[in-house]
């Protein structure tokens, strides 16, 4: 993978909370980290090389753009604020793990970064899965971004994800098989669909 991003650090600024003057070198990792754990499933892994190349080779078409702008942009937002708190309070130096902390604010506790994680994560879900219709609609109807759909093969190739929702829980899933029952699941050979 290319440590080339989807979008840059004025971006996340411009269009949320995140104060100006953090700095872009703490922020910068977890656009990368957001990007490849979130987006990279989401997109495929020949669509993602195919944009990282557009962007690092300046050839991406019209619609390459579209998609970066108006399906990618919000959800790697979202995605890069919810991995920031930790990310932004707690850094190592030399002596070890430091919490960082000022004189004139208050230190949120440990559950209060986790439900600012949540919040954005959420947030995040709910564009990824509107990246993912879309990705759906596009491919079937036309020849665009057939990269999503021919995402090659081997061990190393992600295959795009059918759902953006993450369940620390099975709710099924939205295949058109005939329903089983249990013994058909789980005893038989015939496994899920």
């Amino acid at each position: 993978m290319k440590n080339i991003c989807f979008i840059n650090v004025n971006t996340i600024k411009e269009r949320s909370a995140l104060h100006t003057n953090v700095d872009d070198k703490l922020i910068l990792p977890e656009i990368l980290t957001a990007q490849d754990m979130y987006l990279l499933p989401a997109l495929g892994t020949a669509l993602y090389n195919r944009l990282q190349d557009g962007i690092e080779n300046n050839n991406l078409n019209a619609d390459e753009v579209d998609l970066l702008d108006n399906f990618i942009t919000n959800p790697l937002v979202y995605y890069t604020l919810s991995e920031l708190p930790v990310g932004l309070s707690y850094q190592f130096y030399n002596k070890g793990l430091v919490r960082k902390n000022s004189e004139n604010t208050e230190t949120p506790q440990m559950q209060d970064l986790i439900d600012v994680a949540s919040r954005y994560r959420t947030r995040a879900e709910f564009y990824t899965q509107r990246l993912i219709k879309h990705l759906k609609q596009v491919s079937s109807t036309s020849d665009k971004f057939q990269e999503y759909v021919n995402y090659g093969t081997g061990v190393d190739i992600i295959k795009p994800e059918r759902d953006a929702y993450q369940a620390s829980i099975w709710l099924g899933d939205d295949c058109d098989c005939k329903p089983m029952s249990f013994e058909e699941r789980y005893q038989g050979e015939n496994g899920i669909c």
